[in-house]
């Protein structure tokens, strides 16, 4: 789906829907997000939609360290793409310090009802495999300078180093997981999946104080204001 002059939010469907975005400019290919691990053919495919192969992918950056966002990093790093994350973010998604919806569920672990032990499990086998080296660790404020300027926003709560990222060309705002849509308004972080609720309050407050003409959330889709 276009939603700006070179910037398209794709939607993949498996074990979930989830929109990953597209941008690029002469010079660059950026991936925002990359969806569950096993889910790279799938991804491949919309970005073939929008007239690219991976490997013409150059930078790839990670709203947060969440596997539904990292799951395919790997294979991008690995053909030739920048990986670039908050600098908060950057010991987790690397694997210097455990998942933190691992240390989280480790902490409670004997209070967890048996689906969410059973997703414990789960991301503790595979969190080895995914982690991935972060080549250029982000702050917040700065500008990365492709695709007419791309502003970092820190927006911790769902995660310590979750950021957003406003496209400063078209005004659209890639918010990862620090915010959703319900009955067609933005919302902020899901409870049930958010590390600290008084921090995704006040990130979700940064989200709209930005005045963005529209809005990206990785599970919801694409909201204009």
């Amino acid at each position: 789906m276009k939603i700006a002059k070179n910037v398209e939010m794709m939607e993949i469907k498996a074990q979930g829907t989830y929109y990953p975005v597209l941008a690029w400019d002469d010079e660059d290919v950026l991936l925002f997000d990359t969806g569950l691990p096993g889910q790279f053919e799938l991804i491949k495919e919309e970005i073939g939609k929008c007239g690219f192969s991976p490997e013409q992918v150059t930078k790839v950056i990670l709203t947060h360290q969440d596997v539904d966002h990292i799951g395919n990093a790997k294979i991008f790093r690995d053909l030739g793409a920048e990986i670039m994350a908050h600098e908060t973010e950057t010991p987790f998604i690397q694997g210097d310090s455990p998942l933190t919806k691992l240390a989280d569920m480790e902490a409670h672990i004997d209070k967890l009802p048996p689906e969410r032990l059973g997703f414990y499990k789960m991301l503790k086998a595979a969190a080895p495999g995914l982690y991935v080296h972060v080549d250029r660790p982000l702050k917040d404020g700065e500008i990365i300078p492709a695709c007419g300027g791309i502003k970092v926003i820190h927006t911790p709560g769902h995660t310590p180093g979750h950021i957003a990222l406003l496209l400063l060309e078209s005004g659209i705002l890639i918010c990862g997981d620090a915010a959703n849509i319900a009955d067609c308004e933005l919302c902020g972080s899901n409870p049930m999946h958010t590390h600290d609720a008084s921090d995704a309050e006040r990130s979700f407050g940064r989200i709209i104080s930005t005045g963005a003409r529209g809005y990206v959330c990785y599970h919801g889709g694409y909201l204009a204001e």
